[in-house]
């Protein structure tokens, strides 16, 4: 067997390798969701938009949930990135999740910015959603 990088073996292309990312995606948009619900449920707002101090200061959960938030955009590139050696699908795929994620973080923004508005609520849900499918429909094609 011939390898391109010393003695190692060339990496199996297996298709169980391009669940790896997929699978850790909905994980993190899955405690993501959970903590936007925890957001929603116990934390108190300040109603003034543009205060996005108070908003960071308003408890942890709102910083973790803002901090994952940029996290999910990071890894979302990256799943990209990893989608390139799986193909179009994968690729197509990787690539709506990562609209969705912006989808919801530009809902978030104006969620916190506009006064906690019915309609930016909604926004980061479709988004959630979007996302969530995109991975889903990765993870059915790669079986």
């Amino acid at each position: 067997m011939t390898t391109r990088y010393g003695d190692q073996p060339p990496m199996p292309n297996s298709r169980s390798t391009n669940k790896t990312v997929p699978l850790g995606m909905l994980g993190l948009l899955a405690i993501q969701f959970l903590l936007g619900m925890g957001v929603n449920l116990y934390v108190t707002l300040p109603s003034t938009g543009f205060a996005m101090a108070e908003m960071m200061y308003s408890g942890p959960l709102v910083m973790i949930h803002m901090m994952l938030g940029m996290f999910l955009v990071v890894g979302a590139v990256f799943a990209i990135v990893a989608a390139l050696e799986y193909g179009r699908w994968a690729i197509v795929c990787a690539a709506i999740s990562l609209g969705g994620i912006l989808v919801a973080g530009i809902g978030g923004v104006i969620f916190l910015m506009g006064g906690q508005s019915n309609g930016a609520s909604f926004l980061m849900a479709v988004g959630f959603l979007i996302a969530v499918g995109g991975y889903v429909a990765e993870l059915v094609k790669a079986n």
